[in-house]
């Protein structure tokens, strides 16, 4: 029995087959497991400052500060982020978005939508 699945391994290796469980192509690559696209909120400042995202994907806002912080745009307002506390902001269309936190004008952003 073992020398019959043998020759049909060989068999199937001559051409290039892979029914004995090997392959002659490399194992695709797999990416990186993502957490998602974020942005850190500490020390004043937004990091990174600017995102480029596609439509339909989502950024959270993380306050990994010590202070209360904000993330206000045109059409978006966190309200006050606590430490620890999150935003998510949902990219519904393309365009250039910007964003600053309302308590600390210093703190400035940018979401690219493509």
């Amino acid at each position: 029995m073992v020398k019959r699945t043998l020759s049909l391994c060989l068999v199937a290796a001559a051409f290039g087959l892979a029914a004995c469980g090997g392959s002659d192509s490399e194992p695709a690559a797999q990416a990186p497991a993502s957490d998602g696209d974020k942005v850190a909120v500490a020390d004043n400042t937004f990091t990174p400052a600017s995102i480029e995202v596609a439509v339909g994907d989502t950024v959270t806002f993380e306050n990994e500060g010590q202070i209360a912080h904000t993330v206000t745009g045109d059409d978006f307002d966190s309200g006050s982020l606590a430490p620890g506390d999150t935003f998510t902001f949902e990219a519904s269309e393309k365009g250039s978005f910007g964003y600053v936190c309302t308590f600390h004008p210093g703190m400035q952003g940018t979401i690219e939508v493509g």
